[in-house]
């Protein structure tokens, strides 16, 4: 075992090692950290024998017995642990003798005094897991996911965007999209992962004795979200507590180097034999789950950049018109035309920290002049607040009369979309500029104008077939309302 450690090209790793990782400290004693993200699921206390293999951690053990080992182990792997490492471990309460076992507050409890930071808890609902119900226990189908990071260092990786979504995108992110990031949702805290069990992949193959038997082996899916949350390519992930391996095939599989450490020899002939070959076949469909999920959020991305160019002046009247309830001296009811003009931003004016995503140029078309300085100053004032200061657009206001329109002609595009009747999430036609603003200044389009809101022309065009294809959940208020009135239903 220790011969093995010693002749590990560090440079190419990929390895599964059949030893203890009670020794991790021992093992790599003159090495330089080199792990960049840990997944893994330490052995439960007493609760299960993997094998006759010596030095088990957890089986026929006393709780502080384990308890020690576990502290021992991630010293090991704090050891060898680079200071942008991430790792994820994966744990359960118990149940002894009719009470609880916080067994995830006492393994964080050990982790954090040997340097380790807790970050955040994730739920892994798992669909199931052992132990099942029983008295005082209801079905238990989850576990918990703990993320610690080491040391104080805030270097840890953490790439949220790969693995941002656009599932559960409630109905109104269209009317809303200021509050929707253009890349996608943050998974939430809950991650619904059912384990692998045998004949679940899919697979018809007979692999003979060597079959896919372990406690809990790890869904590929979800090592590969964690996998792409925390590494780049090339970099090591490690897992001291092997079992089957998924975690290591599925990193190979994403050019990852991986290292493995496990006491049951079988685990790794069911690494070599059956998991390696098992989550290649699984990966034509993790893989295209994210080459779709990548599609998807660019169209989120350039809808909800545009949906929020078109509704952020349609958003300003609306706000000057409320800002009249409290300010009676406002004015607000003498636009005639919206025009809004996209512009390509300059390299110094992204700024990530604002969350910078556009530029825009917008003509308030004003119809008295004597209250248009007014209601400049009026539209200023609101922009410069939230929310308009969320939109991530840099913005510059115009407020002309509408005989100054013809001022514009060498100024904006010569065609440009129509948006009407307040609706900014879908273009009805197109015109030519110099013909509609003399329609305007007539005021005979006006019959077709929405009397609050008025048109908004823009070289921004989006349409309604532009964006269909994301999922848009329906908004469902919890509770018994729908239930009760079907019962009241079927009792009359």
């Amino acid at each position: 075992m220790l011969n093995s450690v010693e002749n590990l090209n560090m440079q190419d790793l990929n390895q599964y090692i059949n030893g203890s990782s009670l020794f991790l400290k021992e093992y790599f004693e003159k090495t330089i950290p080199f792990v960049d993200l840990i997944v893994t699921s330490p052995p439960y206390w007493d609760m299960k024998d993997y094998g006759e293999v010596k030095e088990q951690t957890g089986f026929g053990q006393e709780y502080a017995a384990y308890l020690k080992d576990i502290k021992k182990i991630f010293e090991g792997v704090y050891h060898i642990a680079k200071d942008s490492a991430s790792m994820f471990v994966i744990v359960d309460t118990m149940k002894r003798d009719g009470r609880m076992i916080r067994l995830p507050d006492d393994i964080s409890r050990e982790l954090e005094t040997v340097g380790w930071v807790h970050q955040d808890t994730i739920i892994w609902d798992k669909g199931k897991t052992l132990p099942w119900s029983r008295k005082g226990q209801m079905r238990n189908v989850f576990e918990y996911v703990l993320m610690f990071t080491k040391g104080k260092s805030t270097s840890y990786k953490y790439y949220i965007d790969r693995i941002k979504t656009t599932d559960k995108l409630k109905e109104w992110w269209i009317d809303y999209p200021e509050r929707y990031g253009p890349q996608g949702k943050v998974p939430d805290n809950i991650w619904e992962f059912y384990i692998p069990t045998q004949g679940s992949w899919g697979s018809k193959k007979d692999f003979g004795e060597e079959e896919f038997r372990h406690a809990c082996p790890f869904p590929p899916e979800m090592m590969a979200r964690l996998i792409l949350l925390a590494t780049d390519e090339n970099d090591v992930v490690f897992d001291p507590f092997a079992g089957t391996g998924v975690l290591l095939a599925t990193a190979e599989k994403m050019n990852r180097r991986f290292l493995g450490f496990d006491t049951n020899p079988d685990y790794k002939k069911v690494f070599e034999s059956v998991t390696k070959e098992l989550v290649d076949e699984k990966w034509n469909e993790i893989e295209s789950y994210y080459n779709y999920q990548n599609r998807l959020k660019k169209i989120l991305e350039e809808s909800i950049y545009k949906l929020r160019v078109l509704k952020y002046p349609k958003a300003v009247i609306k706000s000057m018109r409320n800002a009249i309830k409290k300010n009676p001296g406002w004015v607000a009811n003498n636009f005639s035309l919206i025009i809004a003009i996209e512009n390509k931003l300059e390299k110094n004016e992204v700024s990530l920290k604002n969350k910078t995503i556009g530029k825009v140029d917008y003509y308030f078309v004003w119809n008295d002049k004597e209250t248009i300085v007014q209601a400049k100053n009026q539209i200023l004032e609101l922009i410069s607040k939230a929310p308009f200061t969320k939109y991530g657009l840099i913005v510059n206001v115009n407020v002309l009369l509408v005989e100054e329109m013809s001022l514009l002609l060498d100024q904006i595009p010569n065609v440009l979309n129509v948006y009407t009747q307040g609706n900014t999430t879908n273009s009805v036609s197109v015109v030519d500029i110099k013909n509609f603003f003399e329609l305007v200044k007539s005021k005979s389009l006006i019959s077709e104008f929405d009397k609050d809101i008025p048109p908004l022309l823009s070289n921004v065009k989006i349409k309604y077939e532009d964006y269909e294809m994301l999922p848009a959940e329906k908004y469902e208020k919890k509770g018994y309302s729908k239930e009760i009135k079907q019962l009241s239903m079927l009792l009359k």
